[in-house]
């Protein structure tokens, strides 16, 4: 009896382990091509792990000059990563795996109590290979962290509605509050579609009774989301780092504009680049002019027309709308279900949350003006899955049952074969392609073949219906294999199946990185042997710039203008300041940035070099250069011209500078 009891167990948990392996091995191949993902985080997590007061206050380097421009606890759970683990790219990846196959796991829990185990298996699935997914959980972004907190918080949602116990309701809030503190505003779209669910699910009783529920449960979500906000704000700003990406050190404005109304309200001005930043020195045969055009770049801000068919278009639908067609069907069926035979209500509560998720993050990104990027659509992937796999389990019930037309599964097995297509000839780069072009003629064909016979053949229809299914996974797939793969722009991960054909070259991709690591290693060794004692290693205009310097070495390393270089946090005084006490020596102007418009660091500019001694570039640089030559970074899809890197010894004979010196 035992031995039948474990065997039973086994057969039911195999689909999920199945899954499961999937998904971890999706998440993990070749993951170390990754490196550290984007550095700008990956500084901040080393910066952490060397004090407990820059990982108190989310601080980008480990003196606590300046924070990084999103909430803590992403980055803490990196962090705890990397302790336990040690301080590596895949220590800080590994977080977000393990937070990939949370998810996984909890949309099978999930929907299992509600729509059944057959159900629940192709709904992780679908979420497991989403291509979206698969990016952002290779990546040591925020989005994993979060889709996990929302999970969390829509599985208390379900069970506070069944219950009306105000607990459960309290703790759902209560964990969406955690997820404010992992992308602030981005969590809370989800707030109102538990409210709503919770009341329609309890709509009998009494509008006091709903009431006062509501106002305690908006109090835990108020009270936790605003908890380390306001703790930060409150500090003496002599006490704690500058609130990075803000003009008025506040962490509650980082909340309310640069990370709130500057995601939905136009920027006058075309958003900064973030892809993989290039930089360096380029032969005078081959400088390319100023402005002129580089050699095209996969898009990463998704800068389409704002409305409801943003998000059907073929930038973002390829990242995890492949099945959306089926996933339309699976909410019709998700509706019908609560008012099938023996129904519980919980198919009702189920159905609003997943409904409320879709619909609600669907328009938020769909009418948000201000710089959208392509993976932030990851958030879409746990209902479109669910969706998805309700629509499997249902179509396939209702065929076994005879309930469902003979025409049913034809006409949308043609629907979706029209949709893919869309989606293929929509990506750049990919009709280009002699060899994906043949795939997708091939699997389209396999699935109207399978249409055919399913009309004309019945008795073959498991055969038909099972292989246009697979059919229908081919270009997906290819999708998501695309970041597994080949290499993504790690700052910013989309999934476009067109890098699988034309992969970098590796052997200057390699070069490239052996001379970034040269050069990088020259300036560390020279700050180093020259360091008397300093706070920072060296003062950079820019996180960017910093970052390698943090990861190399582990010390402070002061971005004087936050991450992109325009942050108001430095004057020639306080810079003064700091020198006369010995907390720093050198500094760097010039070089990598994503803000080359801006003036924010002019002043300091000034000051450095009427008060600073140029240092030789041969004693720090591998490039030879004279001082007035040109300087290119790719921005874009563009050169632009910007000054130099110059670094400056403000203490040459290890006195302080005089106060009140020229330029200050």
């Amino acid at each position: 009896m035992w031995l039948n009891g474990s065997m039973s167990r086994l057969r039911t948990s195999a689909p999920i382990l199945g899954i499961l392996l999937v998904a971890a091995l999706a998440r993990t191949w070749h993951l170390s091509q990754n490196d550290y993902g984007r550095q700008y985080y990956a500084a901040a997590v080393r910066s952490m792990m060397e004090s407990w007061h820059a990982f108190l206050f989310n601080s980008f380097d480990a003196a606590g000059f300046v924070t990084i421009d999103k909430p803590p606890v992403a980055i803490w759970l990196q962090a705890l990563s990397a302790k336990l683990l040690g301080f590596s790219g895949h220590s800080i990846l590994m977080a977000q795996v393990v937070a990939g196959l949370l998810a996984v796991l909890l949309t099978y829990l999930m929907v299992q109590r509600t729509f059944g185990p057959r159900a629940a298996a192709w709904s992780a699935l679908f979420l497991a290979l989403t291509p979206v997914s698969i990016a952002v959980d290779r990546s040591n972004n925020t989005e994993s962290s979060l889709i996990v907190v929302l999970l969390l918080a829509a599985w208390l949602a379900m069970r506070a509605a069944e219950t009306g116990r105000l607990a459960l309701l309290c703790g759902a809030m209560g964990i969406l509050g955690i997820g404010f503190n992992i992308k602030m505003g981005a969590a809370l779209v989800l707030a109102p579609v538990i409210a709503l669910t919770f009341s329609l699910a309890w709509r009998d009783r009494p509008i006091l009774w709903h009431l006062t529920r509501q106002a305690v449960a908006g109090i835990v979500l108020i009270a936790v989301a605003l908890s380390w906000v306001s703790y930060f704000d409150l500090v003496s700003p002599s006490q704690r780092p500058y609130a990075g990406s803000t003009k008025h050190n506040s962490m509650l404005e980082l909340a309310l504009i640069h990370n709130g109304a500057a995601r939905f309200l136009k920027p006058k001005a075309e958003p900064p680049d973030t892809t993989t930043p290039v930089a360096a020195p380029i032969p005078a045969s081959a400088t390319p002019e100023p402005d002129t055009v580089a050699p095209p770049l996969p898009a990463l801000y998704d800068d389409s027309p704002t409305g409801f068919l943003r998000l059907m278009r073929p930038r973002a639908a390829t990242q995890m709308a492949w099945m959306l067609p089926l996933a339309l069907v699976g909410v019709a069926l998700a509706w019908l279900a609560p008012f099938t035979v023996g129904a519980t209500s919980s198919r009702f509560i189920s159905a609003g949350i997943w409904t409320g998720w879709l619909v609600s993050y669907w328009i938020a990104l769909s009418f948000a003006g201000g710089p959208v990027h392509t993976y932030y659509v990851a958030i879409l992937g746990p209902p479109l899955a669910v969706f998805t796999g309700i629509a499997i389990a249902g179509l396939y019930e209702r065929w076994k049952s005879g309930l469902l037309p003979r025409w049913g599964l034809p006409l949308l097995a043609v629907l979706m074969a029209a949709w893919q297509s869309y989606l293929f000839f929509g990506q750049e780069g990919v009709t280009d392609v002699t060899w994906l072009r043949w795939i997708w003629l091939a699997s389209i064909s396999i699935v109207l073949a399978c249409s055919l016979l399913l009309v004309a053949r019945p008795n073959l229809a498991r055969l038909a219906a099972v292989s246009g299914a697979a059919a229908l996974i081919v270009l997906p797939g290819l999708t998501a294999a695309s970041v597994v793969i080949v290499r993504p722009n790690v700052a910013v991960p989309i999934a476009n199946m067109a890098s699988l054909a034309n992969p970098p070259d590796a052997r200057q991709e390699a070069i490239r990185r052996l001379r970034q690591n040269a050069a990088r290693q020259k300036l560390v060794r020279f700050l180093t042997d020259n360091r008397q004692g300093e706070t920072f290693l060296v003062a950079v205009p820019n996180a960017n710039v910093a970052a390698p310097l943090i990861i190399e070495t582990g010390l402070p390393v002061m971005a004087m203008g936050g991450y992109l270089g325009d942050d108001p946090i430095l004057t020639p005084q306080a810079l003064e300041r700091l020198v006369t006490d010995g907390r720093i020596r050198y500094v760097m102007l010039g070089g990598f940035t994503l803000a080359p418009e801006s003036t924010a660091l002019d002043a300091i500019g000034q000051w450095v070099r009427a008060n600073g001694r140029r240092v030789d570039q041969r004693q720090w640089s591998l490039y030879r250069r004279k001082r007035d030559a040109p300087y290119h970074i790719r921005r874009g899809n563009r050169w632009i011209a910007v000054p130099p890197p110059e670094l400056f010894d403000m203490r040459p004979d290890g006195q302080t500078v005089r106060i009140g010196a020229k330029g200050n």
